[in-house]
């Protein structure tokens, strides 16, 4: 193929994105007008009734949000819930897919954070990963209400934040904390001074 074919074919996929953020971003508009959106941000959902967004959320620009109820990797429904009040920064990955992610009320999300509800599956007896299917087990992320996730963090399955907890910067959470904590870390861990 020649470089002109192939340029008009880069042009063609570009241009069908662009069409398909467009109508995404219009969707999400008419269900949500009381959230504050900052574009662009990517949105992938796979069915809106696994999508709840509650009034006064701020959603910051570069973020990615992956919410698929129905996944060919996992018999588990994926879900996104947002309570009112919480705020998301820049670049945040947020993956509802093969289990839910829950956010409390006024709980607020600094740049760069992920938080995945599901993960690959791992044979420990093999040493291997099975990259068709996703850990049935530990799924799922539950955050409580008034929350601080600091810049960086990544939140992986099973976990869940109490109410109040304050997540340090670029920690890893493995494993759940309960309320009015301060844990960083990787693996984080509780601040001995609470």
């Amino acid at each position: 193929m020649s470089s002109f074919g192939s340029s008009v074919i880069a042009f063609g996929r570009a241009l069908i994105a662009q069409m398909r953020q467009e109508r995404e971003r219009r969707v999400l508009l008419a269900r949500y007008p009381d959230v504050h959106f900052q574009w662009p941000i990517n949105f992938k959902v796979d069915d809106y009734s696994a999508l709840s967004i509650a009034p006064g959320c701020s959603l910051s620009p570069f973020s990615q949000y992956i919410v698929q109820k129905h996944s060919s990797f996992s018999c588990v429904s994926g879900k996104l819930v947002m309570e009112s009040g919480v705020c998301i920064g820049m670049g945040a990955n947020l993956r509802a897919a093969g289990g839910w992610i829950h956010i409390g009320r006024d709980t607020q999300i600094a740049q760069h954070v992920n938080i995945i509800a599901s993960n690959h599956l791992f044979d420990k007896t093999t040493g291997r990963l099975d990259p068709a299917r996703w850990d049935t087990v530990k799924t799922g992320v539950t955050i409580g209400a008034g929350c601080w996730i600091g810049a960086g963090v990544t939140i992986l399955p099973g976990v869940v934040i109490g109410d109040g907890t304050i997540i340090g910067a670029g920690s890893i959470v493995t494993r759940s904390f309960g309320a009015g904590l301060i844990c960083y870390g990787n693996p984080a861990r509780q601040s001995p001074s609470t």
